[in-house]
């Protein structure tokens, strides 16, 4: 058997190869960089795609460039993959269940039969917890005489299979598994598939589904090969690492892609990130998206940026159901909110999984040329906005000097040494991403009213899950729902974050504050609570290209059909670009509802 390779020398060794490695990164169209997961064909991507998981685009000499797609925390069974790791635990004299994570105790899991889709059900099932203490022979089984006498209750599986921790769907006709991402021997058998596999006509390999901490039902379980306490709390982020380490070592020529991953050092080239935004997101998370790429760009990171349509009962049927929103206007606002971010390494897609009918969500505007951008985006004051009058705080110790008024959990204390204002803050410090803890207070609010709640927070070291949260909750039937989060994660100072929220005709809920699922340590400061939408003026950003000008509006609250106009006197008349491709005639100014954008091209 070959030698662990220590997580150091894995590290070190990436990043030596990372930095050294120039990938090509060609543009089909004249400014926008594309790429799309799955679906359409080589003829009708060469012209339009510039990154794809099909390997038949190399076939007619240059093309896109094509990464192979490979799961790597999870297994199908059966697959040839899963037949290939057998046949590798038999050559290295490994146990091919130890390849696998199992859950500890008896946990319910609900999830889709057959496949992961809207047209089948979904269903609850028990999966038995695997206690090692049981085995006492070590043949992998309880036998009935071991069973009798266990000594875990909670822990019912007689064979460790039993206890595998599924995501996505159940079977038939296949299962997935989550994988033990840090087991030498599994690492081993990752990166030497790969780099025997991942060859012409391949140009990298793309990674999916590697979140921060154990995935699908694991993450909120507890599972026997991650405890995910003290020390250990973010052992699988290491761990995980250490496996892109080996693999990125191994090859450096290659563009290694991997789906949600943010890890410092990032190890692999870069990342996708699925579900990146929609006409959804309120302004202070779109803000906050578009920095982290922005940052990432800087990095020399590659991004595939993924924004997500509305709802479609055939093409996306899981998109956002936001009546009144038409195809063009969602179109046009996908790509400005791209063009925000653009530069040397990061790819638009337009899409949201499942992937079958993607293609039929292309939009010719994304051929734009606007030239390359003249700097950062930056925010820019709309018309006059009559402000709502700020009112009372509506929180009993809004401060968070005290607490009083507020139900806590675990995790959270005064801190008078750092503050924001007033006597001190309240710190929220987590070493373990699994408990869910909410510190909150209720409220009793008027129906059918805007309100904007707002809060100081500073993070030090927040990873994993959404990170430090504040958010309105509860408020039956409030157009709030899915519930909108102001979310911060990484190493911040003290900042402002607001949003505004509407009641239903139920408007008792609750604000809460919380560390989700995440490590680290959040302050939080100065929370306020008043009526009315108390934002100055909409928030709209601009960004200047050399032929053009990139103009977004997010929404600050549930409404996306309250309308701004932006004067544009001190340029030269620009004409506005439709979703199809087509441009308007040259404009000095343009409504912008929330939730809109404008892409204006030079004649």
């Amino acid at each position: 058997m070959k030698p662990a390779i220590p997580l150091f020398a894995c590290l070190q060794a990436a990043l030596i190869v990372t930095d050294a490695a120039a990938h090509e990164r060609p543009r089909r169209l004249p400014t926008v960089r594309t790429f799309m997961n799955f679906g359409g064909d080589a003829a009708w991507m060469r012209g339009r795609i510039d990154l794809c998981f099909r390997h038949d685009v190399k076939q007619h000499g240059a093309g896109p460039l094509a990464i192979r797609y490979e799961l790597v925390c999870t297994m199908i069974e059966p697959s040839p993959t899963a037949e290939a790791l057998r046949a590798w635990c038999r050559q290295e004299q490994l146990d091919y269940e130890d390849c696998f994570i199992h859950f500890a105790t008896d946990t319910r899991v609900t999830l889709h039969v057959g496949a992961e889709s809207t047209a089948t059900p979904r269903e609850t099932r028990l999966c038995p917890g695997w206690d090692p203490r049981h085995d006492t022979d070590g043949d992998g089984q309880v036998s009935d005489a071991e069973f009798a006498r266990r000594v875990n209750s909670a822990a019912s599986a007689r064979h460790r299979r039993e206890a595998r921790v599924p995501i996505y769907y159940w079977g038939p006709p296949a299962d997935d598994f989550v994988m033990n991402v840090g087991l030498e021997g599994y690492q081993r058998f990752i990166a030497d598939r790969l780099a025997s596999a991942a060859v012409d006509p391949w140009d990298g390999v793309f990674f999916d589904t590697v979140p921060a901490d154990v995935a699908g039902p694991g993450r909120s379980a507890a599972v026997v090969e991650y405890p995910r306490a003290g020390t250990e709390a973010d052992r699988w982020s290491r761990d995980l690492q250490a496996l892109f380490a080996r693999v990125k070592a191994g090859r450096p020529e290659q563009l290694l892609i991997a789906n949600g991953w943010n890890a410092d050092p990032l190890v692999v080239d870069g990342f996708e990130a699925e579900n990146w935004l929609s006409l959804a997101t309120p302004a202070h998370e779109w803000r906050r998206r578009i920095d982290e790429a922005r940052r990432h760009d800087r990095l020399g990171h590659a991004q595939l940026l993924q924004f997500n349509p509305v709802h479609d009962a055939r093409v996306v049927p899981f998109g956002e159901r936001l009546p009144g929103v038409d195809r063009s206007r969602d179109q046009l606002y996908g790509l400005a909110s791209y063009l925000m971010t653009h530069g040397d390494g990061t790819y638009f897609g337009y899409g949201l999984h499942p992937y079958a009918h993607v293609t039929e969500l292309w939009f010719d505007a994304i051929g734009v040329d606007l030239g390359e951008p003249k700097g950062e985006y930056r925010r820019r004051e709309a018309g006059p906005h009559a402000p709502a009058p700020p009112g009372p705080n509506l929180l009993h110790d809004g401060s968070l000097d005290m607490l009083a008024g507020w139900r806590t959990a675990a995790g959270i204390e005064i801190d008078a040494a750092v503050r924001h204002e007033g006597a001190a803050s309240v710190r929220l410090t987590s070493d373990d991403p699994r408990p869910i803890r909410i510190h909150s207070q209720q409220v009793v609010l008027e129906p059918h009213t805007a309100y904007t709640l707002s809060a100081w927070i500073k993070t030090e070291s927040v990873r994993g899950g959404s990170g430090a949260q504040v958010y309105p909750y509860d408020f039956t039937g409030a157009t709030t729902a899915p519930v909108v989060m102001m979310s911060v994660v990484g190493t911040t100072d003290w900042t402002r974050h607001e949003m505004t929220f509407v009641t239903a005709a139920d408007a008792e809920g609750r604000i809460s504050l919380r560390l989700s699922e995440s490590l680290g340590t959040a302050w939080i400061d100065d929370v306020r609570l008043t009526k009315g939408a108390t934002l100055p003026s909409p928030q709209i950003f601009v960004r200047e290209f050399t032929r053009g000008l990139v103009l977004v509006r997010p929404p600050d609250g549930p409404d996306v059909e309250d309308v701004a106009t932006v004067l544009l006197p001190e340029y030269t008349p620009l004409r506005p670009l439709r979703a199809d491709g087509g441009l308007e005639p040259p404009a000095s100014r343009v409504p912008l509802r929330a939730g809109e954008a404008a892409i204006l091209v030079a004649p």
